[in-house]
C-alpha cells in the first residue's frame, strides 16, 4: 500500500456502524460489571446506576436493531426494560428487573408473507427473548410503583407530613399501534406477562404461561433508540422495607426517609437523566 493510500485510509475515520458497535460493547461491558454486585450492595445510588446502565443497554440494542432472532434484519422489534410486579413474591416484587427483546420470527412465516405486517405481540410468529438473566436491585432498594398501582401500599416515611408529590414512578402508555391482549397491555402503566427467570430461546407470549409467567411493568424503546411512550417516563427508586400486611392482605412498602429517593427520567430521545434531589421530583423538573 502506498503512503498516499495509507494517509487517505487514516483520514477516512470510523463509520457510524463501527462507532455504534464500539459504544454497544462498552455499554454491555459496563452493565455486566454493575450487575455483578446486584442484590449485594451499592445502595440507592448503586441501584440508580444499575438501572441507568440497563436502559442504555436497551437503547444500544435498539440502535443496532438487534432482534429476537439474533442475526439478520429485525422486523417490528421492541426493546423493553421489565420491572417485576408480583405481590405474591415479596422477595422479588418491585426489586427484580430484566431486559427483553421481541421481534417477528421470519422463519415461521409462510411463503410470500410480508414480515412488516405482523405487528401484534400476541401473534405466535412474534417471539421474545431475554439476553441476560434477571437482575436484583441492591438490598433494601425498590422501585416505587405508579400511583395507579393497587397491589402495593406505599407508606410515607415516619414523620413526613407534606404532600407526596412526584414520588411515584410514571410510565406513559405505548405510543404506537400496539394492541392490548391478555399477555401485553400497552396502557399506562404498560405491563406484560413474561417468564419469571427469562428465556434464552425466542418464545411467543402464549407459551410464557408454561414458564412461570409473571406480571412486569415495562419501559420500551423503539428501533432507533427513542422512547416509545406517550408522556413522561420516570422510574423512582427508594430505600425501604417490603412486607406483607396480614390485616389488609396487601404488600406494604415502608419508605425509610423522604430524602432517600433516586429517579431516572427517560427522555424522548432515549437518553437517561438522573437525580437524587426530592425537590426536583416535587417541582416536576425531570423532563
Amino acid at each position: 500500500m502506498s503512503p498516499r493510500a495509507r494517509l487517505s485510509r487514516a483520514r477516512r475515520g470510523f463509520t457510524l456502524i463501527e462507532l455504534l458497535v464500539v459504544i454497544t460493547i462498552i455499554l454491555l461491558i459496563s452493565g455486566l460489571f454493575l450487575n455483578m454486585s446486584a442484590g449485594d450492595g451499592g445502595g440507592l445510588m448503586g441501584g440508580q446506576r444499575m438501572v441507568g446502565s440497563s436502559i442504555r443497554s436497551v437503547r444500544a440494542m435498539a440502535l443496532m436493531n438487534r432482534g429476537a432472532q439474533g442475526t439478520g434484519v429485525s422486523y417490528n422489534a421492541r426493546y423493553r426494560l421489565l420491572i417485576l410486579n408480583d405481590p405474591s413474591d415479596p422477595v422479588n416484587h418491585l426489586h427484580k428487573y430484566m431486559i427483553v427483546v421481541g421481534s417477528v420470527d421470519t422463519s415461521t412465516l409462510a411463503a410470500g408473507v410480508d414480515p412488516t405486517t405482523v405487528t401484534s405481540t400476541s401473534d405466535s410468529r412474534y417471539k421474545w427473548y431475554s439476553p441476560d438473566a434477571p437482575t436484583l436491585l441492591p438490598s433494601g432498594v425498590y422501585f416505587v410503583p405508579p400511583a395507579s398501582d393497587t397491589t402495593t401500599v406505599v407508606n410515607k416515611p415516619p414523620g413526613f407530613t407534606g404532600t407526596w408529590v412526584g414520588r411515584a414512578s410514571i410510565i406513559g402508555q405505548i405510543a404506537d399501534n400496539a394492541t392490548a391482549n391478555s399477555n401485553d397491555n400497552p396502557g399506562s402503566p404498560p405491563w406484560m406477562m413474561f417468564a419469571s427467570q427469562g428465556v434464552v430461546a425466542p418464545t411467543n407470549l402464549a407459551a410464557m404461561s408454561g414458564l412461570d409467567a409473571k406480571k412486569w411493568y415495562y419501559v420500551e424503546l423503539q428501533t432507533g433508540g427513542t422512547s416509545n411512550h406517550l408522556g413522561r417516563v420516570i422510574l423512582v427508586l427508594a430505600n425501604g422495607v417490603l412486607r406483607m400486611d396480614s390485616a389488609s392482605n396487601k404488600v406494604q412498602l415502608d419508605l425509610i426517609s423522604e430524602n432517600q429517593l433516586a429517579a431516572l427520567s427517560l427522555r424522548p430521545s432515549g437518553d437517561v437523566a438522573m437525580t437524587t434531589d426530592p425537590d426536583e421530583l416535587d417541582k416536576n423538573l425531570l423532563k
